[in-house]
């Protein structure tokens, strides 16, 4: 891969370890110590295991200057998770709600990714009636102002603080509350949903990250599933092609709503007509 570039600040950080475990392994060890000190003055942080215990970084241990960098990294990571506080951001339709209430799309950022750069992807729907509510991970990530949602238990508990804030601001319908989310953030919308440890109509997740679908095969034979309204949308060029149509097709066998969106052309990215695909699928989510 080639060096990682700053016009992606977000991503650098991940991407700079994917490229000291590249140099690493071809026997680059001075290269790939320059590529980490390089994203550690960019103000990346790493926890001590993403390093320390890194098999492909194996070649690197034992140096002082390896020591050195683990040190910096992971008190820097352990200062900023610390630090991180739940973050909600809000986007209200300017019409009133109807009797039972607005409409809620709660939206899950990608990993290394976050509120601020996920809300235009979905602002259209708070034009639409929608009550648009992005919450940002408390669980971060390399790049400063990048956060996951690796931790699915931890995941949810912060879902469940931010629904309930969103009702003490607001009426919500309860009948029409949707979980999106994109890459990583789609495919724990997928999961918190399935098993109902959110309660919610629907999901749409945009290229889920699936690469394979085995935790939800187990759900759905079991019965999980029966009252939920999916929609799947992926790249024709993402990664995750091929478990997105296997999780809609495991839907269909066991009679379930599910809707598969193939984009041609496409990679693991937004769509550029985000606004007419959220209105077509949040009307199938909530029919």
């Amino acid at each position: 891969m080639p060096a990682p570039s700053l016009d992606n600040p977000l991503r650098f950080g991940v991407q700079s370890l994917m490229y000291a475990q590249e140099l690493a392994a071809a026997g680059n060890a001075n290269d790939a110590l320059a590529a980490l000190e390089r994203a550690v003055a960019q103000g990346c942080r790493y926890k001590k295991e993403w390093l320390a215990e890194n098999p492909k970084l194996a070649s690197l241990a034992g140096t002082p200057r390896f020591a050195e960098l683990v040190k910096v990294a992971s008190a820097r990571y352990d200062e900023a998770a610390a630090a991180a506080k739940p973050h909600l951001t809000f986007l209200m339709p300017d019409r009133l709600p109807d009797a039972f209430g607005y409409p809620l799309l709660m939206v899950l950022h990608g990993n290394n990714s976050n509120a601020a750069e996920t809300a235009p992807h979905w602002a259209s729907m708070a034009d639409q009636g929608w009550l648009v509510a992005i919450p940002q991970s408390t669980e971060i990530g390399a790049s400063p102002d990048a956060y996951t949602w690796n931790d699915r238990e931890r995941t949810a508990t912060e879902l469940d603080l931010q629904l309930e804030r969103v009702g003490r601001a607001t009426q919500i319908d309860a009948s029409r509350i949707v979980i999106a989310g994109f890459s990583m953030g789609g495919t724990q919308a997928i999961a918190l949903t399935l098993t109902k440890r959110i309660k919610a109509r629907g999901f749409l997740a945009v290229c889920a990250w699936l690469p394979h679908i085995r935790e939800f095969a187990t759900l759905v034979e079991a019965g999980a599933g029966k009252m939920l309204r999916g929609y799947v949308l992926v790249g024709e060029n993402d990664p995750s092609r091929a478990g997105a149509a296997a999780l809609v097709d495991l839907f269909t066998k066991h009679k379930l709503k599910a809707q598969l969106d193939l984009r041609p052309g496409l990679g693991h990215d937004y769509p550029d007509d985000m606004p007419a695909t959220l209105e077509k699928a949040l009307a199938f989510a909530t029919s």
